[in-house]
């Protein structure tokens, strides 16, 4: 089997991408990557990131591709989650403290301590079929009463959203206490699932 024939066997085994780091560990030269461009066999759609021609960029998981070690969160969190009714115009994420940024530009980046980070983290499904890290319901929930950044309306999509799919009020509270958010949070965990 050819170099070529190896990587687009590989692409359609992982829905259509591949990056420079996959083909240099399957041993391949990157220059084939390069001439399959040429060639219109394949995409680049970032920096090392490459797609087949009938695949639609999936612009969350090419990002999750380049930069590993983002979380979603914000407004991509509650998209992603399935809380808003509203398009996605900013991609937000969270990364560690100590994470250089300074390469990435086309996203809102956070540093934030480790306990943050790593608190309710999940891989959920894009639109496209892929998954991607971010924040379960219940820590987005927290983070929009930890950043007021939704009017009422917003507001009020996101809770019923969040409880039409059962929101675990064990894990709300106690994100709730790590994040110290609960004397904003108190009323909804005290309201349930009565209305």
């Amino acid at each position: 089997m050819s170099h070529s024939e190896t990587i687009i066997n590989y692409m359609k085994k992982n829905k259509g991408y591949i990056t420079n780091k996959a083909v240099k560990d399957m041993g391949i030269p990157t220059i084939y990557l390069t001439r399959m461009v040429k060639n219109n066999e394949l995409n680049k759609v970032k920096r090392g990131i490459y797609v087949l021609p009938h695949v639609f960029e999936d612009e969350l998981y090419t990002y999750y591709l380049k930069y590993q070690k983002i979380i979603y969160t914000g407004n991509t969190a509650l998209v992603l989650n399935g809380m808003s009714n509203r398009s996605l115009r900013r991609i937000e994420c969270n990364v560690l403290y100590n994470y250089n940024t300074h390469r990435i530009m086309e996203i809102d980046v956070y540093r934030v301590n480790e306990m943050v980070y790593n608190l309710g983290k999940v891989f959920i499904e894009t639109d496209f079929g892929n998954m991607v890290p971010t924040y379960d319901k219940e820590r987005v929930l927290c983070d929009i009463f930890a950043h007021d950044y939704l009017d009422g309306e917003a507001l009020n999509y996101a809770i019923k959203s969040a409880r039409s799919n059962k929101i675990d009020y064990e894990k709300l509270y106690e994100y709730a206490i790590k994040l110290n958010v609960y004397q904003k949070i108190k009323l909804l965990l005290e309201l349930r699932d009565e209305y």
